[in-house]
């Protein structure tokens, strides 16, 4: 495969998720690039732009809350991700969970919750599959929620037992009752010096995974079972949708 067609299946991943960090400001972002490391031959940034998670019928927008940052070698597979120094590459602004802890829409004190998506593991469990015109990346995720009421170790998933997502810009196959959906590559297009690769308005899409319940909410936990009926957890495969559109932007290192 030629380096044209290895960087237009790297913009075709178009997605991007996730870790504690604050998600960048600034498209395209190659600041903290490691440029430096021999492994790495190309800088990626992609952005979210839109997208969501419903869980059993509830949904949470993800707009724009999730960046993955970094360099890539695409003369190896599968393709190691190389993160900037000091993280894993993997960035999350918080989001707000619609109706908070009582699934009301009014400031009522204590009720509002904020989520934060992270990696549930080290920056080797996230596996890039490369190709034209369907790229996919799985990784494991779990989601900090933060709520006075729920303390600060309040999570949906863990690092031993994570939401396994599998974005795809190509068709799912998901059990029942979910039923097969579609992602796209979207624009490609190329401006600047050194050249940089844009790709605008993918669609990443994985309607195959489960999500764990609740673990850590509260004291001693006690604050489990509420937060699981609130996002309707644990749920099962063939429940739930992750549709994430994205920006993504690439240069050769």
């Amino acid at each position: 495969m030629t380096m044209r067609k290895h960087l237009a299946a790297l913009l075709a991943l178009g997605v991007t998720l996730l870790c504690a960090s604050s998600a960048s400001a600034v498209f395209p972002n190659f600041s903290d690039c490691p440029r430096a490391n021999p492994e790495v031959p190309t800088c990626i940034d992609i952005q979210s732009t839109s997208g969501s998670l419903e869980i059993k019928g509830f949904t949470v927008p993800l707009g724009e809350s999730l960046e993955i940052r970094g360099g890539i070698d695409l003369n190896r597979a599968p393709n190691p991700f190389i993160p900037p120094t000091g993280t894993n590459g993997f960035f999350s602004r918080a989001i707000r969970i619609p109706g908070g802890i009582l699934g009301i829409e009014f400031p009522i004190p204590g009720n509002a919750v904020l989520a934060i998506a992270q990696l549930a593991g080290p920056v080797s469990s996230i596996i890039f599959n490369f190709g034209i015109p369907i790229t996919t990346i799985s990784l494991p995720v779990k989601v900090k929620l933060e709520n006075p009421i729920l303390g600060s170790n309040c999570y949906i998933g863990t690092n031993s037992n994570p939401a396994r997502i599998n974005l795809t810009t190509g068709t799912t196959s998901p059990p029942a009752p979910n039923t097969p959906i579609s992602g796209s590559i979207g624009e490609i297009s190329i401006a600047g010096e050194p050249p940089v690769l844009t790709l605008t308005g993918t669609r990443s899409v994985d309607n195959a995974f489960a999500v764990p319940g609740a673990s850590g909410c509260g004291l001693l936990g006690i604050a489990n079972p509420l937060v699981n009926l609130r996002l309707r957890l644990p749920s099962a495969a063939g429940n739930n949708t992750m549709i994430v559109g994205n920006n993504v932007a690439v240069v050769e290192g």
